[in-house]
């Protein structure tokens, strides 16, 4: 047992964690994939192998969800073709999903093929170590770093320096593989990167000529509590980036909760102690800290779609809609031909489950805007499809109570149909109050829930939070409506959008026939006074 457990009262979660260590299974997937997940051991096959990005879900019971390391968010062309292959091995039971952290998940991975899968993604420059459960979890940037006009720091040195520092080299880190639960770890690249929902995360902020990052602690978005990160009042060097991690991680981990877990999370024992006591801790492991000269916030996140300049002389980048971020093989394939053809072959995942092709000349645009990826994917999409983030939903999750991708999917052609946004509004949709699609940052936010319909039926329903704010005037969202079932849920999500967010009726095409029938005198001369030129 590792000394930080002694004489601590455990759960049987965290029983289990000390009996083995999760990397420990590494070595045994050869022998797993050979035997079937039938005669696995039962710890091994639904906890373990998280330690190596590997889900058993029991939805799904022998298709197993991989999760990848994608630090920044960052994807090669070749890259994203091997990930399309993992994923047209498996037919329609195949997909890939973009996470809320720059990553990627594939579903329908067989036992068997594991072995082959691993070296795969690994020979391609790819990790799926301590992606899951508690560890440290893909380190997430800015989407635009090295080509952002507005960029204060290039985000992908300091991101690629904590995710191998964080995961030794991609081998495992025992130091951080028995954490008292997940670690979300993050580096802002620009005014407008809005990451305070992450346990730790660096802003760059100047003091004096130098410039390095203000450190911000303890955000969190779950079941139990949801709030923004707090700053820890210090001011590290860019070098120091990495242990400045290691020493507040290894903290919590020698004092977290062990025993009720729902109360391991970070942010907890931040409550618990307090931020000054915590920052005394931190400077006995760390030495002497500098304070922080203060952060500062862009009024809120750009929007990322459209063709925008770089920060390179003719070159542009063009943010891609990505309808709840889910995607088959021939879509990877596609986009990694689209990267090539006239980009320089990169593709850069966002946290609102988009994506990003950079480096596009200025002479390739116009072919750019008419390829045929543009058929199913849009550059300039409807501002409600635009801001909507989806959860996997129960179709793939024991956790989700209710479908949100598909949901979300039908409810938003329907609203466009019904309304017009003047802008963006962030519509977050999460299965269960866990909230991984991280509801209350949404301008409306839709955790998963049951509830009964009219005829006293438990069916889908949703609460819905209002108000999240990501930005100078951040806010979490407030629950305001409980137990909306999945049927009144459209219309509800139209009223709050016309109350709240400006959105307009779209006025039927037949209605103006209707007027005619109605008042045709009137009609024609409204027609003509509009036609009319001064």
């Amino acid at each position: 047992m590792k000394s930080y457990l002694e004489g601590k009262k455990l759960n049987n979660i965290e029983k289990n964690k000390a009996h083995k260590d999760g990397l420990l299974v590494g070595a045994q997937i050869e022998e797993f994939s050979r035997i079937g997940w039938e005669k696995m051991d039962k710890t091994d096959l639904e906890l373990r192998l998280k330690w190596y990005g590997i889900f058993w879900r029991p939805k799904t019971p022998g298709q197993f969800m991989m999760r990848l390391r994608i630090p920044n968010g960052i994807l090669t062309s070749k890259q994203l073709r091997i990930i399309a292959s993992i994923v047209a091995r498996y037919g329609e039971g195949g997909s890939c999903d973009i996470t809320t952290r720059q990553n990627l998940q594939l579903r329908g991975i067989l036992i068997n093929d594991l072995p082959e899968i691993l070296r795969r993604i690994k020979e391609a420059g790819l990790e799926t170590i301590q992606s899951g459960f508690d560890n440290p979890r893909n380190v997430t940037g800015n989407a635009l770093a090295g080509v952002d006009p507005h960029e204060i720091i290039d985000t992908r040195p300091y991101t690629l320096k904590l995710e191998k520092f964080l995961t030794n080299e991609g081998k495992g880190n025992s130091d951080f593989s028995n954490l008292p639960r997940k670690w979300n770890t993050a580096v802002a690249g620009s005014a407008d990167n809005f990451l305070l929902h992450n346990d730790i995360i660096f802003h760059p902020i100047r003091k004096g000529e130098e410039l390095g990052f203000g450190v911000w602690v303890g955000g969190i978005l779950s079941s139990q509590l949801n709030d923004y990160a707090v700053p820890l009042d210090v001011w590290i060097k860019k070098d120091q980036i990495s242990n400045l991690t290691g020493v507040i991680i290894s903290i919590w981990r020698d004092n977290g909760e062990r025993q009720k877990r729902q109360r391991g999370r970070f942010r907890y024992y931040l409550n618990e102690i307090g931020i000054p006591a915590f920052r005394e801790l931190v400077q006995k492991r760390f030495g002497p800290l500098k304070h922080d000269p203060g952060s500062s916030f862009s009024e809120k996140p750009r929007s990322i779609f459209g063709v925008n300049p770089q920060k390179q002389e003719n070159l542009y980048y063009a943010g891609i809609h990505i309808p709840v971020g889910r995607l088959n093989s021939e879509d990877l394939q596609d986009i990694a031909t689209v990267s090539i053809t006239y980009g320089s072959g990169e593709i850069r995942l966002t946290e609102d489950q988009n994506i990003i092709i950079i480096n596009i000349p200025a002479n390739k645009l116009n072919d750019f805007k008419n390829d045929i990826l543009f058929s199913r994917f849009s550059i300039n999409p409807n501002p409600i499809s635009a801001g909507t983030i989806a959860c996997t939903g129960k179709t793939y999750c024991s956790f989700a109570q209710v479908s949100t991708k598909e949901n979300a999917s039908k409810i938003v052609k329907e609203l466009e149909s019904e309304i017009e946004l003047p802008e963006e509004v962030k519509i977050h949709w999460t299965g269960c109050p866990n909230s991984c699609a991280q509801a209350y940052m949404g301008a409306i936010g839709l955790t998963g829930t049951k509830a009964k319909n009219s005829a006293g039926i438990m069916v889908d329903a949703f609460n819905i939070s209002i108000g999240g704010e990501q930005g100078k005037n951040k806010k979490i969202g407030e629950i305001k409506y409980k137990g909306v079932v999945v049927d009144n849920l459209k219309d509800k999500l139209k009223s709050i959008l016309i109350e709240n967010y400006s959105a307009k009726p779209i006025k039927k095409k037949s209605e103006d026939k209707l007027n005619f029938l109605r008042n045709p005198i009137k009609l024609i001369h409204k027609l003509m006074k509009g036609s009319l030129i001064p």
